[in-house]
């Protein structure tokens, strides 16, 4: 019967690799798959950056939210964790803590006492690790007499490991089919800002040298017939006018905003001055410069980003008139908070876009969370939260 339910798992786990389910869909049922498989507490995977020097996605099964976030940042892939990834090869530990390899467990983190891990491997290249830990066994009646003993945990066995091999392939399957995707993406993002490079050239520069045209018979016209003249002048502004909306649009469209900043607070600064240049909104944005100086440059882009979407969904969407952005910290953790006073949504709506999606993502990928609390016709709340990388 356990046979049966692990070919069905596997199946299951090819199907949805094949599927064109979303990444994190995949790996999310990978790990779940393989910690109810081998019986194991915890399950998690980790996929790393294009330069394989850091976890940049980091999935867990076992564990719930608010102990996750409690742990703080991903894991660094140091330890035993780095030991699978740069050796390359699966590895079995019985108790992490009298390992030699091992570099320990942050605070809050839940106690772990066995291992099983193996790296995330396709066309030689590693894309992470999938491990698991704390193997179980059933509690069991003792006496006879009704009594049970708590669940025990167990090494982890040769079969278990070969289970963990078979589905971190298929993650790695799924990954790399993930990048192609994501190659050919961009591929189309670049054809299609030669796409708008062209329309700016053969549509707004050649009504922009129309309007040098009128200006130059309005000219032309100031000593012959005043009359004229003001009728091009006129004409002129009207052409001007639609001119401008559409550089407006073009702008909003390419969403060419400048994120790059020498700092967190700089940046939120020049969003905010374009998002005035650009809407009647009045924006206040307040700033502690302390937090500036305990972010990394990685946490200062991602964060710049999510504001980013955060605007551009008021802009596009809330109908507001005010929007007040205050960036603070609490403990160890970062706080950017937007409010404002638009026409909010429907909660049930608040996973639905992709721009709410993106920033959650982002965050998660730092070790935080974006959380939206919103209220039809009263406005939005968007609170991000941070942890800083601690020395």
């Amino acid at each position: 019967m356990q046979h049966e339910e692990q070919l069905r798992a596997i199946t299951a786990a090819s199907e949805a690799v094949t599927a064109g389910l979303e990444l994190n869909d995949v790996l999310q049922g990978v790990v779940d798959a393989s910690r109810r498989l081998v019986r194991a507490r915890y399950a998690a995977l980790g996929v790393l950056n294009e330069t394989g020097d850091q976890i940049e996605q980091f999935i867990t099964s076992g564990i719930d939210e608010t102990t996750r976030r409690s742990v703080g940042p991903y894991p660094q892939g140091m330890g035993l964790l780095g030991h699978i990834i740069n050796h390359r090869k699966p590895l079995r530990v019985d108790k992490i803590n009298a390992d030699p390899r091992t570099a320990g467990f942050p605070p809050n983190h839940p106690i772990m006492t066995s291992l099983l891990g193996a790296p995330i491997i396709s066309r030689d290249r590693v894309f992470g690790n999938l491990y698991l830990t704390d193997k179980i066994t059933d509690s069991s009646d003792d006496n006879g007499d009704g009594s049970t003993v708590a669940a025990q945990v167990a090494p982890f066995t040769q079969e278990d490991q070969q289970l963990v091999e078979l589905f971190a392939r298929q993650a790695a399957i799924a990954i790399e089919n993930a990048l192609l995707h994501r190659q050919s993406h961009q591929l189309v993002i670049a054809q299609e800002r030669e796409r708008f490079a062209m329309d700016l050239h053969d549509g707004i520069i050649q009504s922009v040298y129309a309007v040098g045209l009128t200006l130059e018979e309005a000219r032309y016209q100031l000593d012959r017939d005043t009359s004229l003249a003001g009728a091009a002048i006129d004409d002129a502004v009207v052409h001007l006018n639609e001119v401008t909306a559409d550089i407006r649009s073009y702008i909003l469209n390419l969403r060419t905003k400048r994120l790059n900043a020498d700092d967190l607070g700089t940046g939120l600064h020049n969003l905010v001055r374009e998002l005035r240049a650009h809407t009647f909104l009045s924006a206040e944005l307040d700033v502690d410069p302390d937090v500036n100086e305990r972010l990394t440059e990685k946490q200062t882009g991602e964060m710049l980003h999510i504001a980013q979407e955060a605007l551009n969904n008021i802009r596009q969407h809330a109908r507001a008139r005010r929007v007040i952005i205050n960036l603070t910290y609490r403990d160890n953790n970062a706080l950017l908070r937007i409010v404002d006073d638009g026409s909010g949504f429907d909660h049930a709506a608040v996973n639905s876009g992709n721009g709410l999606g993106n920033m959650q993502e982002r965050a998660a990928a730092l070790g935080g969370y974006a959380e939206v609390r919103t209220i039809p016709q009263e406005g939005t709340l968007i609170l991000i939260s941070i942890p800083f990388i601690l020395d």
